[in-house]
């Protein structure tokens, strides 16, 4: 078995305020394999941006790694210096795509300026040649005309293109992982279409990983092979796309799922998850889903620690139901060890999942 692209393990990210300590992200482990497009999914304010942040070391002033590793190749990136990070790694090795590429671009300068000073700032190459790779990137996006556009200023091109260039100034180092967080929030459906399109024609093309961070669950079920389900901080369950869809297995999945709207049921009464996620300032004890939760098995769920990872037909999931010693029911199940993780199980094709 190859070794995955990222292997990420029970990392901790803690935010300072004046007041309180905030654990944003808490003890989330999970692989993204090569050529893989990783999901990373859940509501607002669950960790998801913070724990891509987190990856190449972008977190506010308050924010701070508090225990784990992020190991990309030889590279653990919790423990590189700011320095090595800048050069080794954000830009060259690992790029990130952001919700808005207005904020992304610099409104005072070509993209073409833009494209050849990133190409510039990490390979060791002329300017004619970053040109070169910066009309080419372009074009790989699907820029049409892109000699004509380098010297456009990011005002000239629509939101769609906007966030095409944004990908192109991504990828124009050749990236091992892309992370994309929300790439097509704000964009009209056709647009968004085309930007997921643009993604998997990446990551099939250009032998590049990627992380992709939404709250949308159809953008999930169209490019997505696997997908991490997070919840207050936590990463409750990592399964096959076809799995999250058919058969979830935790709690919060399954009723995340069926709050979906389901527009052929012009009738139907909307499904709501009781209760709002909790105040991660005074996170509840137990499986912090419990207090919402239809399916509490055990006093563990409301008193215990935060439960264990379990291995469960192709999943990971945390979750007490999986545990034998604290649901007498179930019969199955193991705690997931370094052999067993979620980076090894296999994935499914793509898009069958709507």
């Amino acid at each position: 078995m190859t070794s995955p692209r990222l292997s990420v393990r029970d990392l901790q990210v803690t935010y300072t305020t004046k007041h309180d300590e905030v654990n944003a992200v808490d003890r989330v482990s999970f692989d993204v394999q090569n050529d893989e497009i990783f999901g990373i999914v859940g509501e607002s304010g669950c960790g998801k941006s913070t724990l891509a942040s987190t990856i190449l070391r972008l977190l506010d002033d308050n924010g701070e790694i508090t225990g784990g590793e992020i190991r990309y190749g030889d590279w653990d990136l919790a423990a590189m210096s700011e320095g090595e990070l800048a050069k080794q790694i954000r830009g060259r090795e690992i790029s990130m795509v952001f919700q808005d590429p207005n904020t992304s671009l610099d409104p005072v300068y070509t993209i073409g300026r833009q494209l050849i000073e990133t190409i510039r700032q990490h390979l060791d190459v002329s300017k004619q040649e970053a040109r070169k790779r910066a009309i080419q990137s372009l074009a790989d996006v699907g820029i049409p005309s892109p000699e004509d556009r380098l010297d456009d200023y990011p005002h000239q091109f629509s939101g769609g293109m906007r966030q095409r260039v944004v990908i192109a100034i991504a990828l124009s180092c050749d990236p091992g992982l892309l992370i994309a967080d929300e790439p097509t929030t704000g964009l009209d459906v056709s647009i968004q279409a085309q930007i997921l399109d643009l993604l998997e024609d990446i990551n099939a093309n250009h032998d590049t990983s990627i992380i992709l961070i939404t709250h949308d669950l159809g953008v999930v079920a169209e490019v997505c092979d696997r997908v991490g389900v997070m919840y207050a901080g936590n990463l409750v369950e990592v399964s096959p796309v076809d799995v999250v869809y058919d058969d979830p297995k935790h709690p919060y999945t399954e009723d995340l799922l069926r709050s979906i709207p389901e527009t052929h049921e012009m009738k139907s009464e909307l499904t709501v998850i009781k209760g709002t996620p909790p105040d991660l300032r005074e996170p509840p004890s137990g499986c912090r889903y419990h207090p919402r939760c239809t399916k509490v098995c055990s006093d563990a769920c409301e008193t215990g620690d935060i439960p264990q990872e379990y291995r469960e037909d192709g999943s990971v999931v945390r979750c007490y139901l999986y545990d034998p010693a604290e649901n007498p029911e179930y019969e199955g199940s193991a705690k997931v060890d370094e052999g067993q993780r979620d980076g090894q199980l296999e994935s499914p094709e793509r898009g069958d999942q709507l």
